[in-house]
């Protein structure tokens, strides 16, 4: 978990040394991207099955500058409704429209570990990845809100406790977000 952690602070700190390049006279006025964090809060519907459908809640800490909306790693708290198991993803995000202009539509990806704690106080790290697409809502000079619908991947494994074998299936949700970014 160190390693992953390393890896996107490392990620973050190329992409925001990346843009330090300094302005010629006569160079047109560029953007040199900024510090951005955001939140989120949204639901899962749990499609393998499992009964873990969830309530979300996300918080994103990064980069962004032209064509990336954002860049950076995020935490998330995912509470089942109907149990009281918890995903806690640790995750790199890029949220990416190809274009350094304004678009509607952006590529939301993000990858990394998701800490579960399930049932008989047990507690196991697995994959974490989401898939998606975003929608622009309203934003502002200092401000950007979206709406992202995509697919939620989170690793889960067999456990021996007791003597006896649990069965915990990978979990695989259809996930909605609203979220803001400063």
């Amino acid at each position: 978990m160190k390693h992953l952690l390393l890896t996107i602070l490392a990620i973050v700190a190329i992409a925001t040394g990346a843009s330090a390049a300094t302005k010629e006279d006569n160079a047109p006025a560029r953007d040199h991207g900024h510090f951005a964090w955001g939140a989120e809060v949204g639901g899962s519907i749990d499609m393998s099955a499992n009964d873990m459908s969830t309530i979300d809640f996300t918080a994103l800490l990064g980069y962004r500058r032209s064509w990336i909306k954002f860049l950076g790693a995020g935490v998330g708290m995912d509470i089942m409704v109907s149990n009281s198991c918890r995903s806690f993803p640790i995750f790199a995000n890029l949220k990416t429209s190809f274009s350094s202009r304004p678009q509607l539509l952006f590529m939301d990806v993000r990858a990394g570990i998701s800490i579960n704690y399930l049932p008989d106080d047990l507690t196991q790290t697995g994959a974490y990845a989401f898939a998606g697409v975003g929608f622009n809502l309203a934003s502002g000079k200092t401000f950007a809100s979206h709406l992202t619908l995509g697919y939620s991947f989170v690793d889960r494994r067999d456990v021996n406790h007791n003597e006896h074998h649990l069965d915990f299936s990978p979990l695989h949700y259809a996930s909605v977000r609203l979220g803001i970014a400063f």
